[in-house]
């Protein structure tokens, strides 16, 4: 499948709703906790060869907001659902930076306005990961960095979904709008930028041998830069 077709607004408000639910249940400490132990390592090194000034926009930040733990003064963070995270953890979200509550499908900011776009487990939850690329691709700067986090599946499971999602949505009310394939996502990014590095983060086994999860980072840069590094 090239491009996924955007699901309808009430299936992605659905999708929202249950992702609320769900963090009602969690101790935002410890996720924060395993964020900063896993992810932080990595987004400080990447961020590290931008300036104190740099600009960094973190779409999909939940009430996690790891960002704020990179050394660099301008950060924006962005999540449609960042004021029911305000009234569910109040006082734990950073006091300092901009908040955007909104879809990332278009942001209201002029191109070339970020140097870091941070997106972590958020593409596959969007209402439309073709259009968020896209604007992705407008903010960054010609040098920038966008650094992608999902969870990948067998091009069996991500086929089963697509037609789940469309004909029996009623029964799919938990799932994530879209669910992608390794080929599909790398087919995505490659229409947009140079994937510089690839990284598997972990795997999730199941008796099941059509599904197959691996949870993966990809280092993105404009297109005309170019270095094809794989890491697995």
């Amino acid at each position: 499948m090239r491009k996924h077709k955007p699901v309808p607004r009430s299936r992605w408000h659905a999708s929202q709703k249950h992702l609320l639910n769900r963090w009602k249940r969690k101790g935002l400490k410890l996720e924060r906790a395993k964020i900063e132990l896993t992810l932080l390592p990595l987004l400080l090194q990447q961020s590290k060869k931008y300036p104190e000034n740099a600009a960094i926009l973190e779409i999909g930040c939940g009430p996690v907001c790891v960002s704020q733990f990179l050394p660099h003064k301008h950060k924006t963070f962005l999540d449609p659902m960042i004021d029911d995270f305000r009234r569910m953890f109040p006082g734990e979200l950073p006091e300092e930076g901009e908040y955007i509550a909104s879809t990332a499908e278009r942001i209201h900011k002029e191109s070339n306005s970020y140097d870091l776009v941070i997106c972590l487990n958020t593409l596959s939850f969007s209402l439309n990961p073709e259009l968020v690329v896209n604007e992705i691709e407008r903010l960054l700067t010609s040098d920038g960095t966008f650094i992608l986090e999902i969870r990948t599946h067998s091009q069996t499971e991500a086929r089963l979904h697509y037609w789940a999602m469309r004909l029996l949505p009623q029964l799919s009310k938990g799932m994530a709008p879209y669910c992608y394939s390794l080929r599909g996502i790398r087919r995505t990014l490659e229409r947009h930028f140079t994937v510089e590095k690839e990284q598997l983060l972990g795997k999730k086994f199941s008796w099941l041998p059509f599904i197959k999860r691996d949870k993966r980072l990809f280092i993105c840069r404009a297109l005309h830069k170019r270095t094809n590094q794989v890491i697995s």
